[in-house]
């Protein structure tokens, strides 16, 4: 979209589909750093405040957002660097059916930290360890443009709500 003029500013999720950070095209910018948390349901055995090793969740049933979603692969690698395969009892579109079914113990599941929670009964719980999952995202404008007023406005704006005090 920024090649076409259809957007000036872009959030990019590094991967298969964006631009490398090395495309002289673009000037991209690390603006967030979003880790995953283990989502159970309360009072599970899990749902500690100081949080887990993912390894605990070995056992588990687990449910996944698979379709046209960047966290799939995310979960997989994280499990697999903890040592296991989840074994996926479940597959939804969207965050409020995974929040949904985690409350009612059918499964857990990793969870973007960004991704406001539904009010269900459910507790979010940090994961410990030396290989935390996350997602990194970019900001990206045309090469020689982020000094622009109106652009550099909009990065800014950008950067303020995506500190850990701005949101």
């Amino acid at each position: 979209m920024l090649l076409a003029d259809e957007s000036d500013v872009a959030l990019v999720l590094p991967g298969p589909d964006a631009p490398p950070v090395t495309d002289a095209r673009f000037e991209q910018s690390p603006l967030l750093t979003d880790r995953q948390d283990l989502l159970v349901p309360e009072g599970h055995r899990l749902a500690r405040p100081e949080g887990v090793d993912l390894a605990e969740a070995a056992e588990e049933p687990w449910i996944v957002k698979k379709s046209n979603n960047d966290t799939y692969p995310l979960v997989m690698a994280a499990c697999t660097a903890a040592g296991f395969t989840p074994r996926v009892a479940h597959e939804v579109k969207e965050w409020y059916a995974v929040s949904l079914l985690v409350a009612e113990g059918f499964g857990v599941c990793l969870m973007p930290r960004i991704v406001p929670l539904p009010r269900h009964a459910v507790v979010r719980v940090p994961l410990l360890g030396t290989s935390v999952p996350a997602r990194r995202f970019l900001t990206a404008v045309r090469r020689g443009s982020a000094a622009h007023p109106v652009l550099a406005a909009g990065l800014d704006a950008l950067r303020e709500v995506a500190s850990p005090g701005g949101r």
